[in-house]
């Protein structure tokens, strides 16, 4: 299995997004690739925040990742460990999401994580092998 994070989401989804061909391959060529449900809420705030798409297409692009990306929804369990862990993985302000992706997929027993940020996992994913597409 393997964890796509937001921003492959959202340069896969994203036609005009600079790397959208590479984004789109590492969704297309991973092995049962998932993501959680906050990923989605974060792909859908960037499209419409940082790349200014209107809210109608971002919410069909967002929602459209349900049919090749299984998506779970995080468990309060997941929220407590990476709060728990935050500061001994030196978590800090926004860093707490990209923990909680890390914590998701630790649970779920992934071998990998598909990032554009790979410096983002470093501290928090040590275990789990981090690729970029």
């Amino acid at each position: 299995m393997t964890f796509l994070d937001t921003g492959i989401l959202v340069g896969a989804v994203l036609k005009s997004h600079p790397e959208h061909v590479v984004c789109r391959a590492a969704l297309e060529d991973s092995p049962r690739p998932f993501t959680n449900a906050h990923a989605l809420a974060e792909t859908f705030a960037t499209l419409t925040g940082f790349y200014k798409v209107p809210t109608e297409a971002a919410a069909e692009l967002t929602l459209s990742l349900a049919d090749s990306v299984a998506v779970e929804p995080l468990a309060l369990a997941d929220y407590e460990t990476a709060i728990r862990e935050a500061r001994s993985r030196g978590v800090m302000g926004g860093g707490v999401y990209d923990s909680l992706h890390a914590t998701f997929a630790r649970r779920k027993q992934t071998v990998q994580i598909v990032t554009r940020n790979p410096s983002h996992f470093q501290h928090v994913a040590p275990d789990i092998e981090i690729l970029t597409p």
